[in-house]
């Protein structure tokens, strides 16, 4: 008796998923690549690139924003698909925090490259999830050459009274 073992074809994904809550999502669920704690906006956050792509928390602002190849359930979340042709904005607004999420596509050529990058893991050739900190927000890129594509992200902090 013979058998196949051959492994699954893994599925490109065709969607980023963006999802933001007031709350941590369950972190010890997500496959974690990297760790920066850092400060942002005077308090304490954490960058974390995962294996689906990124969370970024503040949790003294009760931000939280976790995004994946994979379909989120959350208070707030959004998709977007992997292309060049995206252009999209999301908002979130808390009591203590509003955030402004701008995606644009970019080919895969306008990648920096990881050396500007505060946070930076390779998944593979030409295959990057990278977080750029500053003073008001974050950066980020995520690569995907099989779709040709530089997702590139900013965020940027309206805070409230503390």
């Amino acid at each position: 008796m013979s058998s196949n073992t051959s492994p699954e074809p893994i599925e490109t994904p065709a969607e980023l998923y963006f999802e933001y809550a007031r709350e941590t999502p369950a972190l010890d669920e997500l496959d974690v690549k990297t760790v920066h704690p850092d400060d942002l906006l005077g308090s304490p956050a954490v960058f974390t690139v995962i294996g689906e792509s990124h969370y970024v928390g503040l949790p003294e602002l009760d931000f939280h924003e976790l995004c994946s190849c994979t379909p989120l359930s959350a208070e707030q979340s959004h998709e977007t698909p992997l292309s060049t042709d995206v252009d999209r904005e999301f908002r979130f607004e808390s009591a203590r925090i509003a955030a402004t999420t701008t995606v644009v596509g970019k080919p895969l050529a306008a990648f920096p490259g990881p050396e500007e990058s505060t946070v930076a893991y390779q998944f593979g050739p030409d295959a990057w999830t990278t977080i750029r900190v500053d003073d008001a927000g974050y950066e980020t890129y995520h690569t995907y050459p099989e779709h040709g594509l530089a997702l590139y992200t900013e965020t940027t902090f309206d805070l409230r009274e503390r």
